[in-house]
């Protein structure tokens, strides 16, 4: 039977806490580098003062159309179309990529009884 001696059944815990504080001060530093960049007053660093967006944004947009149409037998067929538009933008507002996803539902309702 293998034995494991005291320092080896504590390094893996002690690792583990390494990694989680590691983990906790990345966002911490991260922030602070962003800060010292746009604080560091060289004229071709602007920061975020400008407003200038960095990066590309991306914008989504959906929109929904029924149509109900009698059919000869008195059912009800109700089509719905979901039209979701995706339009990626860089920072000078230049459309990059666009992507527009059509669904189609169709649904046969009963033909409603009229007393």
């Amino acid at each position: 039977m293998t034995r494991t001696n005291l320092t080896q059944r504590l390094a893996l815990p002690r690792a583990c806490g390494a990694l989680a504080a590691g983990g906790a001060l990345l966002p911490s530093t991260a922030s602070a580098r962003a800060r010292h960049a746009a604080d560091s007053g060289r004229p071709d660093d602007q920061g975020d003062s400008e407003g200038r967006q960095i990066g590309n944004k991306t914008t989504t947009s959906t929109t929904y159309k029924e149509v109900k149409t009698t059919l000869n037998d008195g059912r009800v067929m109700v089509t719905t179309t979901k039209t979701a538009t995706k339009t990626t933008k860089n920072h000078q507002g230049k459309v990059l990529k666009k992507v527009v996803t059509t669904t189609k539902y169709v649904e046969f309702q009963p033909a409603p009884n009229h007393c």
